[in-house]
């Protein structure tokens, strides 16, 4: 017996020396995280998680169940994104308004602050789509695992630090949904373009909210690089129900608001986003299916661990 080749070395526990949960060909080792049962099976009657396979349909279903569960629990979130909602979103061209009593400001210098004041409207303009995701995916999970009325204070606990992040994100995003609808005009573009364009930036929106649905829940519930991690679970996941709610984002406020004003477009605006939060929770919720078996006990577990700094 050859004792050089034949010794079987055990060093504690198994070491991974690289492992990339994105690689292509699954050349990793998943290792469970401490607590978790190695033989979690995802119950096929869970309230919030698609069976595996189940594909639209079985979206569609958890999406009416969290409808019927939290939409009276929902209505103080909506309440409380109203307000920024109507002063806020889809305002940022009224700063261009401003633009002439600013240049009287200071002999001019006034005019500096144009920048702060777009600034200041895609930072707030991001404030109610913040309040609709977290505290629907904070109602929503805390009432499948729990199987009880959520608190507030619970609800608070669970969002808190992780607001934040996903603030900062949405912020960015804004940028894009409203900025390119202030400079990308029919009046400096030409009349022949208004419906092309009108149609490119609605499809440009509406892809921003699919991706930003998904990466909220992300940073919601998870750690690490949330926007790799949201295209990892997009590709997962059948995206027409939650496109189909990002749309209605898009048109449907805007639509409100051209044909009874501004009053009427935020009262569609408010539902139409709560949907759309409800729609992103569910379809990450099946991506995460996909991959592996997962529950909403497991899931309202990884959102109610302490952060770490």
């Amino acid at each position: 017996m050859d004792h050089g080749e034949d010794v079987l070395h055990l060093v504690g526990d198994v070491v991974v020396e690289s492992a990339d949960p994105f690689d292509p060909e699954s050349r990793t080792a998943e290792l469970p995280y401490p607590g978790t049962p190695v033989d979690l099976v995802a119950d096929a009657d869970d309230p919030l998680v698609p069976p595996p396979g189940s594909g639209l349909r079985g979206w569609f279903r958890r999406f009416g169940g969290v409808l019927l569960r939290c939409g009276l629990p929902l209505l103080p979130v909506g309440l409380l994104a109203a307000l920024p909602m109507h002063f806020f979103v889809g305002r940022v061209d009224d700063t261009v308004v401003a633009a002439p009593a600013l240049l009287d400001l200071l002999g001019g210098f006034g005019l500096l602050l144009l920048p702060l004041m777009w600034l200041a409207y895609f930072t707030v303009s991001a404030l109610p789509m913040v309040i609709c995701l977290a505290g629907t995916v904070a109602v929503a999970l805390y009432r499948a695992a729990l199987g009880v009325p959520p608190r507030p204070a619970a609800l608070w606990r669970l969002v808190v630090y992780r607001l934040r992040t996903l603030w900062l994100w949405f912020a960015a995003f804004s940028v894009v949904t409203q900025a390119l609808p202030l400079l990308l005009t029919a009046d400096r573009l030409g009349p022949a373009v208004a419906v092309p364009l009108a149609v490119g930036l609605g499809l440009l929106s509406t892809g921003v909210l699919t991706f930003t649905g998904v990466l909220g829940c992300v940073v919601l519930i998870e750690r690490g690089n949330g926007r790799r991690r949201a295209l990892h679970l997009l590709s997962m996941m059948p995206l027409g129900g939650l496109i189909v709610a990002s749309l209605a984002v898009t048109v449907l406020p805007r639509l409100a608001d051209a044909a009874w004003g501004g009053i009427a477009s935020t009262i569609v605006a408010v539902p139409t986003v709560l949907l759309w939060a409800m729609a992103a929770l569910v379809a990450y919720c099946q991506a995460r299916r996909a991959e592996g078996p997962v529950t909403s006990r497991s899931l309202f577990a990884g959102m109610s661990a302490p952060e770490t700094f």
